[in-house]
């Protein structure tokens, strides 16, 4: 099965060499019980000229987009602290992608070079994931992608996306499980020390509070949230102590910033309530006194909803050390 390792300018070094270094394990122990590769892997830019990475680092491919005529896979490794430097040249991969697509070829971003490929136009209207961090951004790039920045690794047929930065590992155990066996990719897993691929990204993302919008009123509601989340406050009440009526402070504050006021003071509760577990010994049902709740298995369900964990194994997951 043939692979191009598609290099963009300010790709992340660390994802393209892990690609090559998996799936070169993934022939090695192939040819073990077979006598041959299951992969013939290249790397290519756009011109065949090495290409300069986020380490600063240049990095040489072994030919041009143009020059590979046909794939049976494309990965695009990420731009995880360079998209901002590598987004507008994402509209030369375009034509490239495109070809490879119609010929058939399974097309899989790493990290949030679903940017590219969503530049493309190939991801319109499909179910696509990439590094949580970059959702809300992505959204309003793509609003016809249907993100689903849950997912470690979104499968939609031969198009591929993968959540952020280490889930390009999970990516590739899942493109040898598909692809060749399930039993060489847990292989692969068992000899690289990991653990399988991860069900979803959710347990690592940290809520960016949505500021980016021009309601100044509701940007007041905000900024006392943050600092009174955990006051007895209904939302009726909330609304009149900013001077709004009761539908119109929910209308307004669902369009600043993408929740209602309900579902916002809950995610604020969730993150506090993920600190502490993180940091403080505290039991749970002091932390969740302390976050604003009286009843502690409904906010146990509501955390375990929200982050994919329940508390006990949050904390087991992210705990700081000093802390065990």
């Amino acid at each position: 099965m043939h692979v191009t390792i598609l290099m963009a300018e300010h790709c992340a070094a660390a994802s393209s060499t892990l690609a090559l270094e998996v799936l070169q394990a993934a022939n090695l122990f192939y040819g073990d019980s077979h006598g041959e590769r299951c992969f013939d892997v290249v790397t290519a830019s756009i011109d065949g000229n090495p290409v300069m990475t986020s380490s600063g680092q240049a990095m040489p491919v072994d030919a041009a987009l143009e020059h590979v005529s046909a794939t049976d896979i494309v990965l695009i490794p990420g731009f995880i602290f360079t998209l901002k430097a590598a987004i507008g040249s994402f509209s030369a991969y375009k034509p490239w992608l495109e070809k490879q697509h119609r010929a058939g070829a399974m097309i899989a971003s790493m990290c949030n070079s679903a940017f590219l490929l969503a530049d493309s136009g190939l991801l319109d209207g499909r179910r696509a994931t990439t590094h949580w961090a970059f959702t809300e951004f992505f959204r309003r790039l793509h609003p016809s992608v249907h993100l689903d920045e849950t997912l470690i690794v979104c499968d939609d047929g031969e198009l591929i996306t993968s959540g952020g930065a280490t889930a390009a590992m999970d990516l590739l155990l899942y493109i040898i499980r598909r692809f060749v066996s399930l039993d060489l990719a847990q292989t692969c897993a068992r000899y690289l020390l990991v653990d399988g691929i991860r069900q979803g990204q959710t347990p690592y993302a940290q809520w960016a509070m949505p500021k980016n919008h021009s309601d100044t009123r509701i940007v007041e509601v905000q900024q006392w949230l943050e600092s009174n989340f955990a006051s007895a406050v209904s939302i009726d009440e909330l609304g009149k102590q900013f001077g709004f009526g009761v539908r119109n402070f929910k209308r307004r504050f669902k369009e600043a910033t993408g929740h209602t006021p309900l579902t916002y003071i809950q995610t604020l509760r969730v993150e506090k309530a993920k600190a502490l577990l993180e940091s403080t010994r505290m039991n749970f049902e002091a932390i969740t006194m302390q976050v604003g709740y009286e009843d502690t298995n409904s906010f146990r369900r509501l955390f375990s909803k929200q982050v994919g964990l329940t508390p006990t194994f949050y904390r087991k997951k992210f705990c700081s050390e000093r802390f065990e």
